[in-house]
Order: C-alpha cells, then sequence, then structure tokens
C-alpha cells in the first residue's frame, strides 16, 4: 500500500472548496449562539458571551481537526483554515446577517404581542389585586388599632 503525501492541484482545489462549505457550516451553529443572544437579551450583556464564543471557537477547532483528519491525510494546511474562515465570514455576512435579522423581527413582534396581552389582561387583574390588598391591610392595621387600644385602657383602668 503506497500512501501519496502530496496532494494534486485538483486536490487542493477540493479541499479548499470543502473548507469553504465547513465555514459556512460553522456559520450556522454560531447563528444558534447568537440567537440565544437574541433570545435572551440579558445573556448578551454578561459573561455568557465571551463563555459561549469560547465554545464555539472551540468546537471550530475541533471541526477543523476532524476535517484534516478525515480528509486531508491528517495535515492541517493553512488553505484549509483560510477557506474556513472565509466561508464562515461569507455566511455571517450574508445569510447570516439575513437570517438574524428576520429573528430578530420575529422575537420583536413576539414581545410586542406579549406585552398587549399582558397589559390588557394581567396588568389590570394584578392593580385590583394591589387594591384589594391594600384595603384588606387597612381594615387589618384598625382592627390592631382598637385591639392594641383597648389592652391600653384596661391596663390603664
Amino acid at each position: 500500500m503506497h500512501l501519496d503525501t502530496f496532494f494534486s492541484v485538483s486536490q487542493h482545489t477540493s479541499l479548499f472548496l470543502l473548507s469553504v462549505v465547513m465555514g459556512a457550516a460553522l456559520g450556522v451553529v454560531y447563528d444558534c449562539f447568537r440567537v440565544v443572544r437574541i433570545l435572551l437579551p440579558p445573556a448578551a450583556e454578561s459573561k455568557s458571551v465571551a463563555v459561549s464564543d469560547i465554545i464555539f471557537w472551540l468546537i471550530y477547532g475541533f471541526c477543523i481537526f476532524c476535517y484534516a483528519a478525515a480528509f486531508g491525510r491528517g495535515q492541517v494546511r493553512f488553505f484549509i483554515i483560510l477557506g474556513s474562515l472565509a466561508g464562515f465570514v461569507l455566511y455571517i455576512l450574508t445569510v447570516g446577517n439575513l437570517i438574524t435579522g428576520v429573528i430578530r423581527r420575529i422575537v420583536t413582534a413576539f414581545y410586542r404581542i406579549l406585552h398587549k396581552v399582558y397589559s390588557s389582561t394581567i396588568e389590570p387583574l394584578v392593580k385590583s389585586l394591589k387594591n384589594i390588598c391594600q384595603k384588606v391591610l387597612r381594615i387589618f392595621v384598625q382592627i390592631y388599632k382598637k385591639i392594641t387600644n383597648k389592652k391600653e385602657v384596661q391596663k390603664n383602668s
């Protein structure tokens, strides 16, 4: 069994193009992380962004390693890394921005609908319950004052 140590030009080209496709696929994975940031806005302002980015780049590195092991005869070539980064950047700047923009609009519309439902149903109920609780509290305070006043009158007599 004879192993070739060199790649032909056509093999280099196909490895490069496949690495571009892999980079675009990793862009989809990164979009999943971005969608979580959109859905949970407080997450975008915390340390979880740094943690998720580190997790993503570990996944990215693992994918490069697996790609090189499976298709590149275990050799990580610069053009493989360059192709995957090019595919990633192309995806993020084109389809990725389009997808996250649509998701932002959907989430914003969903939050608006939830706010309208809340303000028309739950908020009046909460206000009513708050008013009832305040009135009941006043009654209990008045009863408590009467009881303590009677005890003081009985002590003084």
